[in-house]
Parts: C-alpha cells; sequence; structure tokens
C-alpha cells in the first residue's frame, strides 16, 4: 500500500467513525427515548439493532485505523506504530462491547439456558458510560504519540499535529475526569473531535505525503535542504 494512498484511507476511516459511533448512538437513544439500552426498553428493535450494527462498524472502522498507521510508521517510528495498534484496539474492544450486548439481548430469548449470557450482557450495556470514557482515555493518551509520530515524519502539517496532540490530551484529561465523576468529558472531548474531523478531510483529499515528495516538489523544507536533495 502507498504512503498517500494510507493516508487517504485513515482520513475516510476518521470521518465515517463519527458518522458510525454518532449516527448509531443516536438512532439508539431515539428507539430507546433516552433510557437505558435494553430490548425492553425500546419502541423498536429494529433501530435499536440498526444502531447497535453502526456502533460495532465504528469498531472495524477505528481498529482497520489502527492497522493501516502501523504499516505506515512501523519502520521510521515502531514503538509508536505498536502502541498505536494497540491503542486503537483497545478503543474498539472497549466500544463494541455494549452495543454487542444490545445485539445479544435482542437475539436471545429469555429462557433460563441463556441466563448466564444475559446477565453479562445486561451488566455490559449498564456499564456502557465507563467503557467509554475508558476507550475515550486510551485513545487520547495513544494518540499524542502518533501525532507526534507524523509531524516528525513530515506526514501531516505541523500546525495540524501540534493541534492533534493538544486535542488528545484534552480528551484524555476529560476522560479522566469524566470517570471520576466530574460530567466534563464532553466538552473536553471538542478540540479531539474537531482535529478528527479537520484531519480527516486533509488526508481524504491529499493523503500521507511523504517526506521524499515533499523534497521532490520543494514543499515542507528550507531552501538549503531542497537544493541539497535531503529533507529537513
Amino acid at each position: 500500500m502507498k504512503t498517500r494512498t494510507a493516508g487517504r484511507i485513515v482520513g475516510a476511516l476518521f470521518l465515517s467513525a463519527f458518522f458510525f459511533y454518532g449516527g448509531g448512538s443516536f438512532i439508539v437513544d431515539s428507539a430507546t427515548d433516552g433510557a437505558t439500552a435494553y430490548p425492553s426498553n425500546a419502541a423498536s428493535l429494529r433501530m435499536l439493532s440498526a444502531g447497535s450494527a453502526l456502533m460495532l462498524a465504528n469498531s472495524i472502522a477505528v481498529a482497520t485505523i489502527g492497522v493501516v498507521v502501523f504499516k505506515v510508521l512501523r519502520r521510521s517510528h515502531p514503538r509508536t506504530a505498536r502502541s498505536y495498534v494497540a491503542t486503537r484496539s483497545a478503543e474498539a474492544v472497549l466500544l463494541a462491547s455494549a452495543p454487542l450486548a444490545i445485539l445479544t439481548l435482542v437475539l436471545l430469548d429469555s429462557s433460563d439456558s441463556y441466563l448466564g449470557v444475559q446477565r453479562l450482557a445486561t451488566s455490559a450495556v449498564e456499564n456502557s458510560d465507563t467503557a467509554y470514557w475508558l476507550a475515550m482515555a486510551i485513545l487520547g493518551v495513544g494518540s499524542i504519540y502518533f501525532c507526534r509520530a507524523l509531524m516528525t515524519s513530515s506526514l501531516l502539517p505541523r500546525f495540524l499535529a501540534i493541534g492533534g496532540m493538544a486535542g488528545y490530551a484534552i480528551i484524555a484529561l476529560g476522560s479522566v475526569l469524566e470517570l471520576a465523576g466530574y460530567e466534563v468529558g464532553l466538552l473536553l472531548s471538542a478540540p479531539g473531535g474537531v482535529f478528527e474531523v479537520v484531519a480527516g478531510g486533509y488526508l481524504l483529499g491529499r493523503g500521507f505525503v511523504p517526506r521524499s515528495a515533499q523534497v521532490a516538489t520543494g514543499g515542507g523544507c528550507s531552501p538549503r535542504a531542497a537544493s541539497a536533495g535531503a529533507p529537513t
């Protein structure tokens, strides 16, 4: 896979993840009128299932981001590549727990033979907020190093990468405060969300531009470096 193409894939996945999780959450909340997402609280099991399926699609998207980024950074930043794929994998698992539990409860009947599974699924639904904020805390910390690697590799403009580091740090802080009982997580998630939308749009159109390509076009390096044929 070419580096530029990989960047476009990451950009598309950044943007689609907003649609999948945000849209899925909206549908689930609409189906249950904001109540706990049990099938018994749902006005429409189809809506509840559709929303949960979209949320599961988000987990596939974020896990794929980690895999694609790993392929791009594994040689230049091997530690960051490994930590970022682990970050995105952990996020995917945690965010998938609630929608997977909802679908399990929808599919299972009320017979005693499924009682243990139903209890486990019910617990996952009840603790969905905790799982979400834990996922965001992990994402925030792991993505700081991801943005730094993109900046030092000149795969993302410096201002965007710095904005990403700041935004993800704020997400991590807000998530920890949310887990501690202070309801500020959504507000402090905004800078990171803005970064993913802006960076997603940039990458979708331009992709990751390798340093060698920037040197060849005279972009992203000083005149002295360009004339010498070497990156800054």
